[in-house]
């Protein structure tokens, strides 16, 4: 289940030309939702998705291919919270480089995305359960994946 005040949310990024980027280390369990969510998303109709795999930084001219005025980034993090709760986060406000699946931090992801395409570039995260070596996810990851796509299919429909 998504919380009602991030469905929103998404609903209202996602109008007009809007394109996911998710990314994430499949082979880390919960660290490879992103890249999944944008995967599963990636033939639905009036939805652009880039999966951008553990090496988001390769995938960028792919996100820019789609012309998009908003971009939505997907990834996981320990902020805390449940396995599988959400929030949105401005990418300035995350860390500028540190250890990670993927070269490119968030904050220089959204910079290059935000300079190629004028797009305004958000940041949505999925609180991780199991980060450990393997592609079974989480419970509350998996729900929340489910809702994020059943929430973004509809978006893609209006």
């Amino acid at each position: 289940m998504v919380a009602p005040e991030i469905e929103t949310a998404l609903e209202g990024f996602l109008r007009g030309r809007a394109c996911l980027f998710g990314f994430g280390n499949r082979m880390w369990r919960d660290d490879g939702a992103g890249s999944r969510l944008a995967a599963s998303l990636e033939d639905c109709p009036g939805v652009d998705a880039v999966d951008g795999g553990m090496a988001p930084e390769n995938h960028l001219e792919n996100v820019v291919a789609k012309k998009p005025e908003r971009v939505l980034m997907i990834d996981t993090a320990d902020f805390g919270a449940a396995p599988g709760e959400t929030r949105f986060l401005n990418p300035e406000h995350t860390i500028p480089a540190g250890l990670s699946t993927h070269a490119g931090s968030p904050q220089m992801l959204a910079a290059y995305l935000r300079a190629r395409t004028g797009a305004r570039v958000s940041l949505l995260v999925i609180q991780a359960g199991d980060t450990r070596a393997g592609d079974k996810l989480s419970p509350g990851v998996v729900q929340a994946l489910n809702g994020l796509r059943a929430c973004i299919k509809r978006a893609g429909d209006s």
